[in-house]
């Protein structure tokens, strides 16, 4: 089932999803107090309270009536807007609404979005917005196969096609996802990965589940879980339907040579940010009679090449190479037998081909685990 907003009557409708009619749906920022938006519950009673300038709510009333006046001119009929088309406070309805975020704008006739900042004097050009330092908003950038963007006076600036450029400088997403409607899954899992660095959300669990939709993947949601764990289980679930090796290539901060050459860390990434510089990484043909890799618990189960680099570090060859289309790798120490964990998180190693030699099957812990090896 899907809710609606009827842009004329300004109710909310529910249909089956085979018989969903099209619909524009509106893309914003929440209130700084999440308390001062239209709700669900709120549309019993929102042509009532809606002209009154003493409702704290008076102003997301006023977004929403404005949102279907453009819905009608742009001689549609239906808006979704998450505010008011998910009961918020139903966990089960937020879990499906959140997994399928995606699909949703994606199947939009059209995005509409919002930029509440725009222009004052702080923010003087529109990607100044503090609409494009949200997680929420990458999606519903990339998603749709048209956004059109409106100031806070509700004048159109113009829509995704026309502003490729500037988007491009903004947000790091190559023009070609709005000018010809690529795939979103053409660009590389680290591609993808390093759009979301310097986004922010409300909700610390919020910066991996938004970005499910655009790695094509489910999880459930649990908040509280924290962050990091979040993060973790969405690297996770990318492995099991990606053999994208870009996933490995983020790099962490610098922490001085001694400290940085003894942190021990896995293969998985804390945090979005760690791709910030891994844009322009892409994927290559799978290793000859590798085996796809798979989480175990003795950690990452992959086949690599294995450089020798000195003492008990290695250089795992991965399948992908960078911008001069040099394969690259990351610096693995033995711990043991077939077992290695990453080291020098700072860096990715551009290799020669011809350094290049046979697969072997090794496990590679996971997670982050920072120590300082003082043997």
């Amino acid at each position: 089932m899907i809710r609606l907003l009827n842009a004329e009557s300004l109710t909310l409708q529910q249909f089956k999803e085979e018989d969903c009619p099209p619909y524009a749906i509106l893309s914003h920022r929440w209130a700084e107090d999440p308390s001062n938006e239209v709700v669900y519950d709120d549309m019993s009673k929102f042509e009532e309270f809606r002209h009154s300038s003493v409702w704290k709510k008076a102003k997301s009333a006023a977004k929403i009536v404005e949102a279907c006046q453009r819905v009608l001119e742009l001689e549609s009929k239906y808006l979704w807007v998450d505010t008011v088309c998910i009961k918020q406070d139903n966990l089960m309805e937020m879990s499906t609404a959140i997994n399928s975020m995606y699909r949703l704008y994606h199947d939009a006739e059209i995005c509409i979005a919002y930029l509440y900042d725009y222009p004052t004097s702080e923010v003087q050009t529109f990607s100044q917005s503090d609409w494009f330092t949200r997680g929420w908003t990458l999606q519903e950038l990339v998603a749709p196969e048209v956004v059109k963007f409106f100031d806070k006076n509700w004048d159109y600036i113009g829509e995704t096609g026309d502003l490729a450029a500037e988007l491009t400088q903004r947000t790091g997403v190559h023009k070609k996802f709005w000018t010809s409607n690529a795939p979103v899954n053409y660009a590389s899992v680290s591609e993808r990965m390093s759009w979301m660095a310097g986004r922010k959300t409300t909700v610390p669990e919020d910066i991996a589940y938004c970005m499910l939709g655009l790695f094509g993947v489910n999880m459930p949601l649990l908040y509280g879980e924290g962050k990091e764990r979040a993060f973790l289980r969405l690297q996770e679930e990318i492995m099991k339907y990606s053999a994208d090796h870009s996933l490995f290539v983020w790099k962490a901060e610098s922490r001085g040579p001694m400290e940085t050459y003894s942190c021990s860390t896995g293969l998985l990434a804390p945090s979005p940010e760690c791709f910030r510089s891994a844009g322009d990484y892409r994927r290559i043909s799978q290793h000859r009679n590798s085996r796809p890799y798979q989480m175990t618990n003795r950690g990452v189960a992959i086949d690599l090449p294995l450089v020798y680099h000195e003492k008990n570090d290695f250089i795992g060859a991965l399948n992908c190479h960078d911008q001069d289309m040099k394969p690259v790798g990351l610096c693995l120490r033995k711990v043991h037998g077939n077992h290695y964990c990453r080291v020098r998180p700072d860096k990715i190693w551009q290799i020669q081909r011809a350094q290049l030699g046979p697969l072997q099957s090794i496990f590679v812990k996971k997670r982050a685990d920072l120590f300082i090896d003082h043997s």
